[in-house]
């Protein structure tokens, strides 16, 4: 009895399939010893009685979908309580400071906090494994190396989603782009499509009642082809395709390529291409902390002033000094800044943590090979033109970065903060000028529907079909045309209002770049005061390192021996 128990099991278990779930057995479950048909007989009821235990069969092919499946939960969980990497200007300010940054060279490279720039530092040294530098007064440097950004990658899940997603993001800004010049033009195709059906529809209708005239249309001597609706209704929108060979409807307005295809300019003319002052906070903190860098970590509110936004321009009654000094509250907070009252009673503003170096820019280039060189100054757009060699290389895209230091796009050093003005739109206006014709086109056309459906021979009836359809959407028709012209009028008057003010605070800015060149005695005095604060910024060389991470504690006794009596020795 035990070996047909037990080869009825594994009968059963080979039936069953390898997932079949194993109970114990159990007499309720009406088994039954024979051939083949009691087996399969076996198998139903073993299944069937599973219900007795709660259970039911799960394949093998189930389970591992299964497991997938809670992996793959899992994973996302696991990404989602991933920190988040830094960004693209992150990572490409640390190459142009050679790898090897301490937080005040990143906040001057980016234009960040101090706090933020902390963060990113130390988001990325430990994503990457990158190694923390400590100098004899504390000063810490953070240092990676030539594959960090392999290593970043395969690290960080929200990196690699970011990779992924910067390669399809221009393909899908593209497409909704697109989107609104293709729903223009299908607005208006749908709007004189069903023009056309009515206005024809109607015509039918009256030929039938006058009787014999129904043939005269199209090809029996009528002159319907050429007169287009009109004929029959008056002046309408939809005459324009009606073709004249003696008056043409139309020129080429596309004659000038431009950067923007047709269907983008509908997207530009409704909304814009964007603010062209997203960076302005970064561009803001990056020229204020060049400026105090340049002036020894000690500055005045004079010298902010041109790069802040203060309440009014300079006027004489100033005599070149700031009356209120409020507006440099968030620099301070920023960069961590102090104000300190010099030997004549003015305040000035030191910025200590600015004054920590590890000698990145255009110095490191002699620690990075001739592809990393060619990749920085790729990044940093500076043609590398003629340079072949890697000693040309360091010395040309080095003389480019040292120029760019505190200087525009233009290479003129700014001596304010220069916000630019919003432009309506980037497309052409040829474009523009298309745009609002068809818009205008679009509007119109929805009235002169409206005026149709509302006509004795359509109201009160239920259509059907093309008609039926436009029909019950024409509400959304009409919001649809009202807005499109709605949006650029509303948006051209507030570009309007906005570059007033833009214009405005530029003015006051430049107002005092200007009393800052001309400055007065009480100017002169507070400058001389910062002056003797002032401090150079101190450069954190390799020599300067007390403590590595990345060497062990042997290393560091050994390290540590030798500056004590290796030079005795």
């Amino acid at each position: 009895k035990m070996v047909a128990v037990v080869a009825l099991l594994v009968g059963t278990f080979l039936l069953g399939g390898a997932g079949a779930w194993v109970v114990p057995l159990n007499p309720s479950l009406g088994l039954s010893v024979g051939g083949p048909a009691s087996l399969m007989r076996n198998h139903a009821a073993l299944t069937h009685g599973m219900g007795s235990f709660g259970a039911t069969p799960v394949p093998f092919s189930s389970r591992v979908s299964s497991r997938r499946q809670v992996g793959g939960v899992l994973g996302a969980k696991s990404i989602l309580n991933e920190p988040t990497p830094p960004n693209d200007k992150v990572l490409n300010a640390v190459d142009k400071l050679g790898r090897r940054a301490t937080v005040s060279d990143l906040a001057t490279a980016t234009g960040l906090s101090i706090a933020d720039a902390q963060d990113q530092l130390s988001t990325l040294a430990s994503l990457t494994a990158g190694t923390l530098e400590v100098s004899s007064d504390g000063a810490i440097v953070y240092s990676f190396d030539k594959k960090y950004r392999g290593t970043l990658s395969a690290r960080s899940g929200k990196r690699r989603l970011q990779e992924q997603f910067d390669k399809v993001k221009p393909v899908l800004f593209y497409l909704t782009k697109v989107s609104f010049g293709i729903a223009l033009i299908s607005s208006i195709a749908l709007i004189f499509t069903a023009i056309i059906v009515i206005q024809s529809s109607n015509r039918d209708d009256r030929d039938d009642r006058r009787g014999g005239y129904g043939d005269r249309g199209f090809g029996g001597g009528g002159m319907n082809m050429f007169f287009g609706p009109s004929y029959w209704w008056g002046p309408s929108p939809f005459d324009f395709l009606f073709y004249n060979p003696y008056q043409p409807y139309g020129v080429n307005r596309y004659r000038n390529p431009s950067e923007l295809s047709f269907l983008e300019s509908v997207f530009s003319f409704l909304f814009g291409d964007g603010d062209p002052n997203s960076d302005l906070e970064d561009r803001r903190y990056r020229a204020i902390a060049q400026v105090v860098r340049d002036n020894g970590g000690a500055v005045t509110a004079e010298q902010i002033a041109p790069y802040m936004d203060p309440d009014r321009a300079y006027s004489n009654a100033d005599r070149g000094a700031m009356p209120d000094e409020a507006f440099i509250l968030p620099a301070i907070q920023a960069l961590k800044g102090t104000p300190e009252v010099t030997e004549d009673g003015d305040i000035v503003y030191v910025f200590d943590e600015l004054q920590e170096s590890a000698g990145g820019g255009a110095a490191a280039l002699g620690g990075m090979g001739a592809r990393e060189i060619k990749a920085l100054a790729a990044a940093e757009g500076i043609s590398t033109a003629g340079m072949y060699d890697r000693d040309d290389l360091a010395a040309g895209v080095s003389a480019a970065l040292a120029a760019r230091q505190g200087r525009g796009a233009g290479g003129v050093r700014r001596p304010y903060l220069e916000e630019q003005e919003y432009q309506f739109s980037l497309a052409t206006s040829g474009q523009q000028f298309g745009v609002a014709a068809l818009g205008a086109l679009n509007l119109v056309g929805c009235l002169y529907l409206g005026n149709l459906l509302a006509s004795p021979y359509i109201a009160g009836k239920t259509l059907v079909g093309l008609l039926g359809f436009v029909q019950t959407i024409y509400p959304a028709l009409v919001a649809y045309a009202v807005a499109f012209v709605a949006v650029p009028v509303a948006r051209f008057f507030k570009v309007k209002a906005d570059n007033a003010k833009i214009e405005a605070r530029n003015r006051d800015r430049a107002s005092w770049a200007y009393a800052l060149q001309k400055a007065g005695g009480e100017v002169q005095r507070k400058l001389m005061g910062a002056k003797k604060l002032g401090t150079k910024v101190k450069v954190i060389g390799k020599d300067d390192i007390d403590y590595s991470s990345r060497e062990s504690a042997t290393d560091q006794e050994l390290k540590d021996w030798d500056k004590k009596f290796g030079s005795g020795s």
